[in-house]
């Protein structure tokens, strides 16, 4: 059953489920979507419940390492815990400070201090990014995680239906490999 919530900071949908718990992440527009649908769905097939933050950045004054952050503590602590973290671009700013394992969909790898914070995590991280994207360095990614996901052809928006299944497929198996 999916409900609506409050996050304080924001709303969201809880994705109740008696599994692990996930929290998913925008990136700056349109919530997301669809690309952590093909990251969360799999998730919720296999019994884990996901809390999907919903919102965009809209204040470019803001910065978009407080705004992520603030969103993925405020879905952490109404969760009561968190076992994977998805961040979608934007959303990925929250996933270096984050102690739980975690999905970066296309991460935004040309960005130094990013790659430097991602290089300090000690939890498994998948990467997940396409050829078309210039935000996308797979060789960086490559060299950050043993779990890499390249899509040849897609974009930023990660939006391509022919390739939602090899997304969904990727987390299904990394997700897989975090359960006791």
């Amino acid at each position: 059953m999916i409900r609506r919530v409050d996050l304080g900071v924001c709303p969201g949908y809880d994705y109740g489920g008696e599994g692990p718990t996930a929290v998913a992440l925008p990136g700056a527009m349109l919530c997301g979507m669809p690309a952590l649908w093909f990251a969360f769905e799999p998730l919720l097939a296999d019994g884990w419940r996901v809390i999907l933050v919903w919102d965009e950045y809209f204040d470019s004054a803001q910065d978009h390492r407080t705004w992520a952050a603030e969103r993925s503590a405020a879905a952490a602590a109404y969760a009561g815990g968190v076992d994977l973290l998805i961040g979608k671009s934007l959303g990925v700013y929250a996933v270096p400070d984050a102690v739980s394992p975690a999905v970066c969909l296309t991460p935004g790898l040309t960005d130094p201090e990013l790659v430097r914070r991602l290089r300090g995590r000690r939890v498994p991280t998948l990467l997940v990014g396409g050829t078309a994207d210039p935000m996308w360095d797979g060789e960086v990614a490559r060299s950050l995680s043993d779990d890499v996901l390249e899509l040849d052809g897609a974009d930023h928006a990660l939006a391509r239906i022919d390739q939602a299944q090899q997304v969904a497929d990727a987390v299904a198996a990394f997700s897989g490999r975090l359960r006791p």
